[in-house]
């Protein structure tokens, strides 16, 4: 039996091609919004580490210049926008400040934020779509390479998949 142990956004996008999605495309990256953000390269048919192995750490790809503080000590990063505790934060501090949604305040949680957008709330729809135009912006950073290319966003069940295209609607709006 063969086994491998990586980092797991890398193993999750060396998955999809050899199994899922991406099998029948040699380039693809994986983006992934989690506990923070991070994409797994995939460049002919192999996983793209890089040198010194942080390759695909897009989270810290300054997006917001006068952004919330980063744990990195940067200001703006990626990941003070698109990771669950961020969008939780954000949608908790609209809250808090007199929006109006279904998330109820008490139970704030990324789970609660995309049942609230897949039935169609403004304020939840409004944050996943900010998380995605902010998560598009390092995108033509990423794909610049990619001749035959594959964006993947993966999810954990399918509930959340109209929570997530309207994460990848917004992602991929041309920009000027």
């Amino acid at each position: 039996m063969t086994c491998f142990v990586g980092h797991d956004i890398r193993s999750l996008a060396l998955a999809e091609h050899y199994f899922g999605a991406s099998q029948d495309c040699e380039d693809s990256i994986l983006v992934r919004v989690h506990r923070g953000t991070g994409a797994g390269i995939i460049s002919n048919g192999r996983i793209f580490i890089g040198r010194n192995g942080n390759v695909g750490e897009i989270g810290h790809i300054q997006v917001e210049p006068l952004g919330e503080r980063c744990h990195c000590g940067n200001f703006g990063c990626l990941e003070t926008i698109a990771a669950n505790a961020a969008i939780e934060q954000r949608v908790l501090n609209l809250l808090k400040q007199g929006y109006q949604s279904r998330v109820p305040l008490d139970d704030c949680t990324i789970k609660t934020i995309c049942k609230a957008a897949n039935k169609g709330d403004s304020l939840a729809s409004e944050v996943i779509e900010y998380v995605g135009r902010h998560l598009g912006k390092p995108s033509p950073l990423l794909s610049t390479y990619l001749i035959r290319k594959k964006l993947l966003l993966p999810v954990k069940s399918p509930k959340p998949i109209k929570c997530c295209s309207l994460l990848l609607k917004a992602a991929l709006i041309p920009r000027r």
